[in-house]
């Protein structure tokens, strides 16, 4: 007994194991996102905002700045005044001065507040670039996901077709042993089955080739896809809502633009700091005297650009128009996205009327394959009338089979191309 039950759970644990690695479609989108590179970037240029937030804040920290000057001039100041007595040196030639200057931002017109600002637009803007490559990776697997699928399909039918002519020829090859039916009959059914057998290796050979472009894009051993998790119906109710990464990548184009527009209208704002300047040098503040001494001085500073023909406003219409040219491809991707909805939509209609008559077709061609065995066992018809009746009824669940998951895939798409 407790052999037996540790088989049970032996066998269990492989079964589990086995199944860890058929993947539904949801498992591999999610799978293919974690695995794609360009993910990773999302990171990068978040902490490549956090080092640009520091360095535009650090603008409002004092800055330092040593300066140093040596200088021979050719002319000095003189006084033109000979008093008796009295004897006034002339001013060295040759001066020397270091200083150093600390400058504290009191107001920049909101230009720092602005460039932060635009930093997080372009932050966001690059991240939701990366999005819009990662749908298209979504969209890829998607599609990879129902050709495996489609394969799968290919091989159960082959693997259908094959059972049956085996079927038949067992007894075609009794009737050949007692001499009631020709040998070339028997040919006939074994390179249908040979046929049939190629259409399983090529699909085999096809599904393969699938699982491993879902391996590379998925980093995982995938072994078989589960075609429990594709749907059936799907909400194609008409509506003018998209959620397309790209819409969302064109309003943050239109507002970092918008924020470069607000940034360029500081440029002529005002700007005022406080300042410190220490030194030591000859001559000092005192102009008459020869010798090195210290010297310093404080104040305000205050700048205001009054005129820079017309740059500011230039250089606003060209973001104003580089904004309106946004909204303009923002509006002709909706088109084209509601267009291409339409065109989805009427493609799974087809196919949803197609369906309903491929389950009628089927019908109709097994009672017309099993007539014909009935009557090959009797001689009414050839061996070739009875291989032509089944490939009629293998092609019939193949296509039934094919427009099932071509349907299911259109289902999918149009919420794709919706962006839900």
């Amino acid at each position: 007994m407790k052999n037996i039950i540790w088989i049970w759970l032996l066998f269990s644990l492989s079964a589990a194991a086995q199944d860890s690695t058929v993947l539904t479609l949801e498992q591999c989108q999610q799978l293919a996102r974690q695995n794609y590179p360009l993910l990773k970037q999302q990171q990068i240029l978040d902490k490549i905002l956090q080092v640009q937030t520091r360095n535009i804040n650090n603008a409002w920290l004092p800055q330092a700045a040593l300066n140093g000057q040596a200088s021979y001039q050719s002319d000095v100041t003189e006084i033109p005044i000979r008093l008796p007595g009295i004897n006034i040196a002339s001013l060295p030639k040759d001066q020397y001065r270091a200083t150093i200057d600390v400058n504290q931002q009191l107001y920049d017109g909101g230009a720092t507040r602005g460039q932060r600002d635009l930093q997080t637009l372009q932050q966001q803007t690059s991240r939701q670039q990366v999005e819009v490559e990662l749908y298209k990776v979504k969209q890829q697997v998607t599609q990879v996901y129902f050709n495996t699928l489609l394969t799968n399909e290919y091989i159960n039918v082959a693997l259908l077709a094959q059972k049956d002519l085996t079927q038949r020829l067992g007894k075609m090859q009794a009737g050949v042993d007692y001499g009631t039916v020709l040998p070339s009959s028997v040919d006939l059914l074994q390179a249908e089955l040979l046929k049939a057998r190629q259409q399983e290796i090529t699909a085999v050979s096809s599904r393969q080739a699938y699982l491993e472009v879902l391996r590379l894009l998925t980093g995982s051993p995938i072994t078989d896809v589960a075609a429990r998790s594709i749907p059936t119906a799907a909400d194609i109710t008409p509506t003018d809502t998209l959620s397309r990464p790209e819409l969302l990548l064109f309003h943050l184009q239109s507002n970092t633009l918008q924020q470069q527009s607000i940034l360029t209208g500081t440029r002529t704002r005002p700007r005022i700091s406080a300042f410190v300047q220490g030194g030591y040098g000859r001559p000092g503040l005192n102009m008459l005297s020869n010798d090195f001494e210290p010297f310093y001085m404080a104040g305000v500073r205050f700048n205001w650009t009054l005129w820079n023909w017309h740059y500011q406003r230039n250089e606003q219409q060209v973001l104003s128009l580089q904004q309106k040219n946004v909204e303009e491809q923002s509006a002709t991707f909706s088109l084209n996205t509601r267009v291409q909805l339409a065109q989805q939509k009427g493609e799974i209609d087809q196919l949803q009327k197609i369906l309903e008559k491929d389950e009628a077709i089927i019908a109709l061609r097994i009672r017309v394959k099993e007539a014909a065995n009935a009557q090959l066992d009797n001689g009414v018809i050839t061996v070739h009338e009875y291989v032509q009746d089944l490939d009629a009824e293998t092609q019939a669940r193949i296509n039934q089979k094919t427009h099932a998951l071509q349907l299911s895939l259109a289902l999918i798409n149009y919420q794709l191309t919706r962006g839900y």
